[in-house]
């Protein structure tokens, strides 16, 4: 009889959907913001989004014109996923894709778009354009990329002064949410690695349940519904039983012999202290029995058991 599984529709549409929400929070995470724990400082960039088109850049004497987009990519272009392009004249190309991961170089916040079209002068590279966003409290607005220099006209620099580069203090309650408020010294620098120990081992921790509950129950349904030929019953349906079972019977045998030497190792010292302490006795009495000072007991011989 062949067996057919069928999942409502609704069921799959919620599964659908909560998968999607993962998604979308794990892209959100992090993208165009930055927290720096060690300042309790965060960051925000997102102001600077031109989503309907980017900020145009001239190239000055260099002859390029360049188009900026920063946490959205640039529209109206066939390639996916734009940051930077560049024009000349008739011709034009990519300077690098959309990155929204910033990085923190000493009092400036970089972003770095990669893997462009080849340079010209050196076809094994990709052009790449780095952004450095300056904090300018007395910008007006947001601000305004400019492009700063190139090098043989593969990798190209811009400086973005603008307000939104500026820090904003943590608040202590976000801070303890975030995990990132620390101790004077380096106290805080301790509690930041243990906490971030402790959420890597959560993490392995869930994904080795996961995994494993899958497994079991994986195996446990194939056998239950498919293998009925196997005619398994009780426990025996468990995956891979008979290797499972093996291990069992082989580690409880090791964990025997070994637990068998040690009391044989015990056994072994605490019989020898006994003889000693039964020639130690017998000394004593003959000492009293004879009433003999040590240089006539030591010429007396003992007979060790």
């Amino acid at each position: 009889m062949a067996f057919r599984c069928r999942i409502p529709a609704r069921v799959l549409l919620a599964l659908a959907a909560a998968l999607l929400s993962l998604l979308a929070a794990a892209a959100a995470e992090g993208r165009c913001t930055f927290t720096d724990s060690a300042r309790q400082a965060q960051y925000d960039l997102r102001p600077l989004a031109r989503p309907g088109g980017g900020y145009s850049v001239p190239g000055h004497d260099t002859g390029f014109n360049f188009t900026v987009n920063v946490c959205g990519p640039l529209p109206g272009h066939s390639a996916d996923r734009v940051g930077v392009r560049w024009s000349r004249g008739e011709h034009g190309g990519t300077l690098g894709v959309l990155n929204t991961t910033l990085h923190l170089r000493g009092d400036k916040l970089t972003l770095t778009y990669a893997d462009g079209d080849a340079c010209p002068q050196l076809p094994q590279l990709r052009q790449s354009a780095v952004v450095s966003f300056v904090c300018d409290q007395e910008m007006a607005g947001t601000g305004h990329p400019v492009f700063v220099a190139e090098w043989a006209l593969c990798a190209f620099m811009f400086e973005w002064r603008t307000p939104a580069a500026c820090p904003v203090p943590i608040l202590a309650d976000e801070a303890s949410e975030l995990g990132g408020e620390r101790e004077a010294g380096e106290s805080g620098s301790g509690d930041g690695a243990r906490e971030e120990e402790a959420s890597h081992g959560a993490v392995a921790f869930v994904a080795v349940f996961v995994v494993g509950s899958v497994y079991i129950l994986g195996g446990v349904l194939y056998n239950r519904v498919l293998n009925t030929s196997s005619h398994l019953r009780g426990i025996e349906q468990l995956p891979n039983y008979r290797l499972w079972r093996g291990i069992f019977v082989a580690a409880k045998r090791v964990g025997v012999a070994a637990a068998d030497g040690v009391f044989y190792a015990i056994d072994a010292v605490s019989g020898r202290r006994s003889a000693i302490r039964i020639d130690e006795a017998e000394h004593n009495i003959r000492s009293e029995l004879f009433d003999m000072d040590d240089d006539e007991q030591d010429m007396l011989p003992i007979v060790r058991r």
